[in-house]
């Protein structure tokens, strides 16, 4: 077995610290045991999971400038729904648009509640 070190990037401390002001309950790194993947937030009691998803999670933007995400990224999400997950997904192009506290944390608000 290997030592595996989880780095937190500075994008999911952000939506973290928001997160906390708006919700309380959300786990940092959760290891969950039917997948084996980590969750960067979750909230296992309502079995709700908040991927941030930076740039890496990603393709690069076709010709109208969407970028849809990676393989890895749709598998992880489709796995976790399987075993019963609410996947919500905070991707670093709506994160990093949203300027004040208020406006993200609204957001946090607004995605919680309409997954």
């Amino acid at each position: 077995m290997h030592d595996t070190q989880v780095r937190v990037s500075a994008l999911q401390r952000s939506v973290a610290a928001a997160l906390a002001a708006v919700r309380f309950g959300f786990e940092e790194e959760y290891d969950e045991p039917r997948t084996g993947y980590s969750l960067d937030l979750a909230l296992p009691s309502s079995r709700i999971a908040i991927e941030v998803d930076g740039p890496t999670h990603f393709l690069l933007p076709d010709g109208r400038g969407v970028r849809k995400p990676n393989g890895h990224t749709l598998l992880k999400r489709r796995l976790l729904a399987a075993a019963g997950w609410r996947v919500i997904s905070v991707p670093f192009f709506a994160w990093d648009g949203l300027r004040s506290a208020g406006e993200r944390q609204a957001y946090l608000e607004w995605v919680v509640a309409s997954q």
